[in-house]
């Protein structure tokens, strides 16, 4: 039987959004960097919309979750703002390299935040049941938002 816990889906996102990076870090050209931005922020927009919602939104009704959940959600802004001027910038500006790493440095950030601090949180808040439950919903939501993102 996989394991659809709403943590092995998270995790899974994490290497994808790791991959896509280091494409990122690896290509040069107009048409391949714009590309690798859409591609990016599709997972990327999708994967903090639907975790605001299905992971952290009950989380942050723990106090001993709360603080960090706060932060996290304050990370999924402000990567998403970055992600939009990465997103406007010209692929051949000399700054485009630059703010790919800063971004990619603030995921990183993120998600060792995430996959330590977080889940342990989770892990002893959520029954085994919840997180796969949690894990379902999640994969549902992350499609629906990706499938809108992709018709407009």
């Amino acid at each position: 039987m996989r394991d659809d816990s709403i943590y092995t889906l998270l995790k899974a996102d994490h290497e994808t959004v790791r991959e896509i990076f280091k494409e990122m870090e690896d290509t040069e050209g107009r048409a391949t960097r714009e590309r690798l931005v859409t591609r990016l922020k599709l997972e990327l927009q999708a994967h903090a919309e639907a975790e605001d919602m299905v992971f952290y939104k009950p989380l942050r009704e723990a106090d001993d979750a709360r603080d960090i959940i706060l932060e996290a959600e304050e990370e999924h802004r402000v990567a998403m703002r970055v992600l939009g001027e990465l997103e406007r910038l010209d692929p051949e500006d000399e700054r485009w390299a630059a703010r790919v790493t800063v971004l990619k440095e603030m995921i990183e950030h993120h998600v060792q935040e995430e996959e330590g601090e977080i889940f342990k949180k989770a892990k002893g808040i959520f029954s085994s049941e919840l997180e796969r439950e949690l894990g379902a919903v999640f994969l549902t939501e992350k499609k629906r938002r990706q499938a809108e993102m992709r018709a407009a």
